[in-house]
């Protein structure tokens, strides 16, 4: 079976394909010009710059040769874990396109790779709820703890994190060559209780004015919109009582018909009744509309005057202690509430 040195030439992979060549669709210019800088890079013994050209033409348009490439130039930085994935990728996406020849070359080359691999495992044994880990800030897939996944040489932070629990972070080194490196991950310690308002249950959602009020402009501005509330709503109680009297005149008119007529049933009598009925029931409406509107009134104008008058003027800002009265309003509360010393 032919082997990848086989087909080095110069440290340089002799598939010198184009990435338009393998294109399947994405963008094939910007993969073709990085891809051959891969090339010059490679000659110049540029791995690392090599690589970054490559994954380039990768990402505009995917294709096997590029991603043999790839994994070419990391396995010549000593990155064999990465180099293994991309030929493993490349054999994957040869198979996808029917380019056996390629898919097995890939797959060959991986195997070579593997007894030369370095393994890492990071084990939980006490789970928490909401459980995060991350390996230099990339999380980590729950399938793959417990278990021993390839890895490049290099310093590594493992970090943990769970709902309710401290944070717990630990910084391992893998060398080359291979290994087996080991990570267990303790039982986390329990986090601060968060700090509890004093007072039991808190109350609506709506806090006394603040220190930027003590002048009473915030309390004399809310009183005069609620002593607004409260005029507008005696007007309409007003409104509506003349609306009652307006009804209950005509259910006047109507029964004043009704003793005119001639005794005993008749088609009028009935449409009569009927009528004043209709205008009984709207007076009897509009009479409770209007007690409740101006019942109202006279609460909210009370209110208002009452913020009004209790507000402290500013030449006593100092007296932050006096009784005032404030609205509250939220969580399903509506009322006044007092605050100050007493």
């Amino acid at each position: 079976m032919r082997t990848l040195s086989g087909l080095l030439g110069a440290s340089i992979f002799a598939l010198s394909v184009t990435a338009s060549g393998l294109a399947f669709g994405g963008d094939p210019s910007t993969a073709e010009h990085l891809f051959q800088q891969g090339l010059d890079a490679m000659k110049r013994n540029q791995f690392k710059e090599a690589c970054d050209a490559f994954n380039g033409s990768n990402e505009a348009d995917a294709s096997p040769g590029t991603e043999i490439n790839l994994a070419l130039c990391n396995e010549k930085q000593g990155k064999l874990a990465s180099a293994w994935g991309w030929y493993r990728t490349a054999a994957g996406l040869a198979e996808l396109r029917n380019q056996k020849d390629r898919a097995e070359l890939a797959r060959a080359e991986a195997t070579k790779l593997e007894p030369k691999l370095h393994k890492f495992v990071i084990s939980v044994k006490y789970p928490s709820e909401g459980l995060v880990v991350t390996r230099n800030a990339a999380a980590v897939p729950g399938a793959v703890l417990g278990t021993d996944v390839p890895i490049d040489p290099g310093d590594y932070v493992v970090e943990v994190s769970a709902k309710g629990k401290k944070g717990w972070k630990q910084t391992v080194h893998i060398g080359a060559g291979p290994g087996v490196d080991r990570v267990e991950v303790p039982a986390l310690e329990d986090a601060p209780a968060e700090a509890k308002p004093a007072g039991g249950t808190p109350g609506p959602d709506y806090s006394p004015p603040a220190s930027g009020g003590r002048d009473g402009t915030v309390q004399r501005n809310i009183g005069f919109v609620i002593g607004g509330a409260g005029i507008v709503a005696a007007i309409v109680a007003v409104a509506v009582e003349f609306l009652a009297i307006h009804e209950d005149d005509k259910r006047k008119d109507y029964d004043a018909q009704i003793k005119a007529l001639p005794p005993g049933p008749s088609e009028n009598r009935t449409s009569l009744e009927d009528s004043s009925a209709s205008r009984k029931s709207a007076a009897k409406s509009d009479e409770l509309i209007a007690i409740g509107t101006g019942a109202g009134a006279v609460v909210f104008i009370g209110v208002g005057i009452t913020l009004i008058l209790t507000a402290p003027s500013s030449s006593k800002a100092a007296d932050v202690t006096k009784p005032r009265l404030y609205p509250l309003l939220g969580n399903g509360t509506t009322g006044l509430g007092l605050t100050g010393s007493f």
